[in-house]
């Protein structure tokens, strides 16, 4: 399979104005940040659910493992389908059916008191018609804005979606004490309505497709084959979707023990413990500020992502040393600024160098594999931390990731290589 990378004149990528004139752009982006804002209300109001009718912390892991599952054995699938289909008519169905199925766990679980398998059955349907939103999102995007505004759009996009779950996350739980649960998870499902709202407001663009080159019909499980082996044979393409799991399974795991750590080493107080929680999402919208402001400045790309990944796992192991909480803030700021330099920049990669119409089937195999890792990664952490203590741990963690950052910028010359 001949693998070659996109340009924008190839992949008849039509975005060419500035972002703010994009009206597609801006009524897509519009609408991702209104869900992304809405579903927060959910995530808090079913957790609260679960909690308080079960009390069971077997029950929450089970909603995490059916998240987790339908990610494993349907992400690549769901990313070939929109590979084949309308992006547009994907991203519109998938709001309608989240927006309905949403509205059906409110109405099941706090007037009709349906058991938690029913439960569980919602949520699992929900998490499969997310799975085609994101894709047809990203490579969408990819098309409207082009090849030379790709950096700029997806610091936009990331910088966004934590504002929007921020908010959301203060706001959820506001919603859900003086309102209730049923109203919050009504209200998501108003902004899922809303967000497919936009999409039709975002009107008719060029959603480029996977077409054989022949007249012959391809089967849906050769196009899935197709994306595979894009992966396998492009060294590019290879390198990120196996760097970026790794990323996010280390840097999640070390941020679970950061926070143990503040509890149970530093003693941190809520206004301490809040200061720590903050600093992540802050060092990311920081970092997304950045990559805005050096669009076309930004070179040696690939550089960037290792120094960032390198520097990461120091970091780490310099906060398992500190034992005052205030210290470590810092830090902590600046390692949300290296993982936003880090995975956005890889983002940035993908989007400018996979051929468009491949894009959704490598967003696919990527966040199958990016749902597992840091799942292991938390696993063992936790496990190991509460058996010789959370400052070990973290501090062999941070070592252990310096040495991987290290290995894999050896072995990952195309990203290496990238400018």
């Amino acid at each position: 399979m001949e693998v070659s990378h996109s340009t924008a004149e190839a992949a008849g990528v039509t975005g060419s104005k500035p972002l703010h004139r994009n009206r597609a752009y801006i009524w897509l982006l519009s609408g991702n940040v209104i869900s992304v804002f809405g579903d927060c209300f959910s995530g808090v109001a079913l957790s609260l659910w679960v909690l308080q009718t079960t009390g069971s912390a077997k029950q929450m892991a089970a909603v995490q493992i059916c998240y987790m599952a339908v990610n494993i054995l349907l992400g690549s699938f769901a990313g070939t389908v929109t590979d084949l289909l309308d992006r547009r008519r994907v991203m519109l169905l998938s709001d309608l059916l989240r927006a309905t199925v949403a509205a059906t766990l409110a109405v099941s679980l706090f007037l009709l008191e349906a058991p938690f398998i029913v439960m569980l059955v919602l949520v699992t349907l929900s998490a499969f018609s997310s799975l085609f939103q994101a894709p047809a999102f990203h490579t969408s995007v990819t098309h409207l804005v082009g090849r030379e505004r790709v950096q700029q759009a997806t610091s936009v996009i990331h910088l966004t979606d934590n504002i929007a779950r921020i908010a959301g996350l203060s706001m959820a739980g506001v919603v859900v004490a003086l309102f209730g649960g049923f109203t919050a998870i009504l209200a998501n499902s108003a902004t899922f309505l809303l967000s497919a709202v936009c999409v039709l407001a975002a009107g008719k663009f060029a959603s480029p497709q996977a077409q054989p080159q022949s007249s012959e019909k391809t089967s849906f499980l050769k196009e899935w084959r197709q994306g595979l082996s894009y992966i396998l044979v492009d060294p590019l393409t290879r390198s990120l979707v196996l760097l970026n799991p790794l990323l996010i399974m280390f840097f999640m795991s070390s941020l679970m023990l950061i926070q143990v750590m503040a509890i149970h080493v530093w003693k941190a107080g809520p206004i301490a413990f809040g200061l720590i929680e903050m600093c992540i999402p802050l060092g990311y919208m920081l970092g997304a500020g950045i990559i805005i402001s050096l669009t076309k400045k930004l070179k040696r790309r690939g550089w960037l992502i290792f120094m960032g990944l390198l520097l990461l796992g120091p970091i780490f192991y310099f906060l398992s040393l500190m034992n005052v909480a205030l210290t470590a803030l810092p830090f902590i700021l600046l390692g949300g600024i290296l993982f936003a330099f880090c995975t956005m920049l890889m983002q940035i990669i993908l989007r400018t160098e996979v051929r468009i119409e491949m894009q959704g089937r490598i967003y696919g195999f990527m966040g199958a594999i990016t749902s597992v890792a840091p799942v292991l990664g938390l696993g063992v952490s936790s496990v190991l931390a509460d058996k010789h203590g959370v400052q070990l741990i973290l501090g062999w963690q941070g070592l252990l990731m310096l040495l991987v950052g290290a290995v894999a910028c050896l072995l990952f010359g195309p990203v290496r290589k990238y400018n």
